[in-house]
C-alpha cells in the first residue's frame, strides 16, 4: 500500500477509537451525573444537574440519558410541590419513551403522573392513571425495572388512598403489596433504595393504625437502609416518621430529638409540605412545654408554609383543571356531531306529535291554571330566598371564622344542636363548632383553610371525634353528621 494512503488510514482508525472513546466517557459521566442527582437533598440543584444531562444526552443521541434525565427531574418537581411541571415533564417523558417503544419509562411517566394528579385533589384522574401504568407494565420484560415499577404502582395507589383519608386497615394492603414487589429487585443498591422509601410509607400507615412499635420499627428500617445507600433525602423521611411517632405516643422530647434531625435536610430540599407538618408539631410540643417563644417561631412559620402552599395549590389546580377538561373536550368532539344530530332528530320528531297532541289541553289548562301558578311561584321563590340567604349568610360566617356561626347555625338547625346536646352533654362549643361544619358538608382542606389550622390537625380533630361519638372509622363523618 502507498505510505500516504496507509497514513491517513492509521489516523482515521485512530479518530474513530478517539470518537468511541470520548462517547463512552460522555455516557458514563451522565449516567454517573444522574444517579448522583436522585439522592441530593437539594431538589433545586438537582433539576439544574438533570437540566445538563438532558442537553448532553441529546447532544450525544444517547436517548437513555434523555429519559433518565426527565424521570430525574419529575423526581425533583414532586418533591418540590411544583405538581404542573411534573405533569408537564412527565408528558414530555411519555411522548418520547412511546416513540423508542421504552415501555419501562412510559410506565414511569404514568406512575408520575398518577401521583401529580392525586396531589392536586384529582383522584378519579389518578386511579385512572395508575390503572393504565399497570396494565403497560405487563410489557416491561426486564426483572428489576418490572418489579421496581410495581412497587411504585402499589406504593402510589397507597398515597392516593392516604390522601383521600380512607381507611388505613385497605391502604395497608398497598404498602405491603409494593415492599413485596421491591424485594424482588435482585440489584442491591436499587433494592434498598426502594425499600428505603417504602418503609417510610408503611411507617405512617402504622401510625395511623395505632400501632406505633410497628411504625417505629418500619421508619428505622427506612433510615437504615437509606443510610446504606447514603440517601439524604430518604433519611429524613425516616428520622420524621420516627419523631412522628413518638409524638403520637406522647414522648415529646423524643420527637423533638428526631424532628430537629430532619429538619435541616427538609429546609435543604425546600420540601414545603414536610417543613409545615414538623413546623406545626413543633409548635404544638413547645406550647405544651410552656415555651411560648419557640411555640410563636414556629406556629408562624408553619403559618406561612400554609398560606404559600395554599395560593400554590390553588393556582395549579386550576391550571391543570383546564388542561384536563381540554383534553376531555378534544376527545369528546370527534363523534360530538353525530350524537348531536341523532338527538335532534329524535326529540324533533317526539315533540312533533307532543305538540299536536297536547297543543288544545295545554292552551285551556294554562288558562285555568295562569293565577294559581302566579301565587305558587311567588310563595316558592320568597321561600327559596330566605333559606338561601339564610345559608349563605352561615358559609360566609363558617369561612371568615366569625364567633356568631355556632349561635347562628343553632337558630337555622335547632333540632340537630338539640339532639346533639341531648345525646353528648359534655361537648364543648369548639367540638359543636367542628360538628356544624361538618353537617354543611365542610371538607377536610376547607375546615383547615377557614379555622387556620393545618389538614393533619383536622384529621386528628375528627378522629377523637370519632372515639368520643363512637363512629366507626369506616363511617363517613360527614354523612353521619348530615344524617343525624
Amino acid at each position: 500500500m502507498d505510505p500516504k494512503r496507509k497514513l491517513t488510514l492509521v489516523i482515521f482508525i485512530f479518530s474513530c477509537t478517539l470518537f468511541i472513546n470520548a462517547q463512552e466517557f460522555s455516557v458514563k459521566r451522565i449516567d454517573s451525573l444522574i444517579s448522583s442527582s436522585f439522592q441530593l437533598a437539594d431538589r433545586n440543584k438537582a433539576i439544574e444537574i438533570s437540566q445538563k444531562t438532558y442537553k448532553d444526552s441529546d447532544n450525544n443521541g444517547y436517548y437513555l440519558g434523555k429519559a433518565q434525565s426527565l424521570k430525574a427531574r419529575i423526581n425533583s418537581y414532586l418533591g418540590l410541590g411544583e405538581q404542573q411541571k411534573a405533569l408537564e415533564t412527565a408528558d414530555l417523558l411519555l411522548a418520547i419513551a412511546t416513540k423508542e417503544n421504552d415501555y419501562y419509562h412510559s410506565v414511569q411517566a404514568l406512575i408520575a403522573k398518577a401521583l401529580a394528579f392525586s396531589y392536586l385533589g384529582f383522584f378519579d384522574k389518578a386511579y385512572e392513571t395508575n390503572k393504565n401504568a399497570e396494565k403497560l407494565c405487563e410489557n416491561v420484560k426486564d426483572h428489576d425495572e418490572f418489579n421496581s415499577s410495581m412497587g411504585q404502582i402499589y406504593s402510589g395507589r397507597s398515597e392516593i388512598m392516604n390522601l383521600q383519608y380512607l381507611d388505613s386497615s385497605k391502604i395497608i394492603h398497598n404498602d405491603l403489596k409494593s415492599i413485596e414487589y421491591y424485594k424482588k429487585i435482585k440489584n442491591e443498591k436499587k433494592r434498598n433504595g426502594w425499600l428505603a422509601i417504602q418503609y417510610s410509607s408503611l411507617g405512617y400507615t402504622y401510625i395511623d393504625l395505632e400501632k406505633y412499635n410497628d411504625a417505629l420499627a418500619s421508619n428505622r428500617m427506612a433510615y437504615s437502609l437509606a443510610k446504606k445507600v447514603n440517601d439524604s433525602i430518604n433519611q429524613a423521611f425516616g428520622l420524621y416518621g420516627i419523631g412522628n411517632t413518638y409524638l403520637e405516643m406522647n414522648k415529646l422530647d423524643s420527637s423533638v430529638h428526631y424532628y430537629k434531625q430532619a429538619l435541616p435536610i427538609f429546609e435543604k430540599a425546600q420540601d414545603m409540605y414536610r417543613l409545615q407538618y414538623i413546623y406545626e408539631d413543633l409548635a404544638t410540643i413547645y406550647e405544651k412545654f410552656g415555651e411560648d417563644k419557640l411555640y410563636t417561631f414556629y406556629s408562624k412559620k408553619a403559618k406561612e408554609l400554609s398560606d404559600i402552599t395554599r395560593k400554590k395549590e390553588k393556582i395549579e389546580t386550576d391550571k391543570v383543571a383546564k388542561n384536563i377538561l381540554e383534553l376531555e373536550k378534544t376527545g369528546w368532539n370527534k363523534n360530538l356531531y353525530y350524537i348531536i344530530a341523532g338527538f335532534l332528530i329524535f326529540f324533533a320528531v317526539k315533540m312533533y306529535f307532543t305538540i299536536r297532541f297536547f297543543k288544545r289541553y295545554k292552551r285551556e289548562k294554562k288558562e285555568r291554571e295562569a293565577i294559581n301558578d302566579i301565587q305558587t311561584d311567588c310563595l316558592v321563590t320568597e321561600f327559596e330566598q330566605k333559606i338561601n340567604a339564610s345559608f349563605t349568610e352561615l358559609l360566609e360566617l363558617a369561612k371568615s371564622n366569625d364567633s356568631s356561626f355556632l349561635s347562628r347555625f343553632t337558630e337555622i338547625y335547632p333540632d340537630f344542636h338539640k339532639k346533639l346536646t341531648d345525646k353528648y352533654p359534655d361537648m364543648t362549643s369548639g367540638q359543636l363548632a367542628f360538628c356544624a361544619l361538618l353537617k354543611l358538608n365542610f371538607s377536610t382542606k376547607e375546615i383547615a383553610s377557614c379555622s387556620h389550622i393545618s389538614v393533619r390537625s383536622v384529621e386528628m380533630k375528627k378522629s377523637r371525634l370519632r372515639k368520643q361519638l363512637n363512629i366507626s372509622s369506616d363511617v363517613d363523618l360527614n354523612n353521619w353528621m348530615m344524617n343525624f
